[in-house]
């Protein structure tokens, strides 16, 4: 329950900047109003809301950056994502789950394909040539073992990783010749 309640405080810091204490006790009231004038209400809430927050953004023109007062300077999308699902549908929430996959299987790939790389300084005579997904025979042990930790899924993501990385250095080989 703590857990919802911090990644609710965006949400709840964007409604403190954009509303008065006087709007919220109009909000605390709704409930204990007639139920022919609750719609009514709810209007008017909306309506002083938005008033107010026009009034708000011309007396404050600068840009909105953020509701926290320090900003991360690379935003955590796997944290956007779990906090998008307290306002989700449930499918929505379920494609969201699949986008924290994909970036936690991007996060490994990317921290293999480091490893790889730190190992082919360490070791140059380790070959990755011809690596796809499943070392071969003539592959370093090591290399080898690494790539039998991956997923199926890791190892899918690492090889369309490695051959986009591959058709970028051709590119630009290809390029710098002509």
């Amino acid at each position: 329950m703590a857990e919802k309640k911090e990644d609710a405080s965006n949400v709840m810091t964007f409604d403190a900047l954009y509303t008065t204490n006087q709007i919220q006790k109009l909000k605390v009231l709704l409930p204990y109003i007639e139920p022919s004038m609750q719609k009514h209400l709810a209007i008017y809430i909306k309506y002083m809301e938005f008033q107010y927050t026009l009034n708000y953004v011309k007396k404050h023109p600068f840009t909105l950056s953020g509701c926290s007062l320090s900003q991360p300077p690379k935003p955590d999308l796997r944290k956007l994502c779990k906090e998008l699902c307290l306002y989700s549908t449930p499918e929505e929430i379920r494609q969201l789950e699949q986008m924290q996959n994909i970036l936690q299987t991007m996060e490994t790939v990317q921290e293999m394909s480091q490893t790889m790389n730190a190992m082919q300084e360490i070791f140059p005579d380790l070959s990755m040539d011809g690596m796809t997904g499943f070392p071969d025979s003539s592959a370093s042990p090591v290399l080898s073992m690494m790539m039998n930790m991956l997923t199926p899924e890791q190892r899918e993501m690492y090889e369309m990783f490695e051959q986009s990385s591959q058709d970028g250095d051709n590119q630009e080989n290809g390029g710098s010749h002509e």
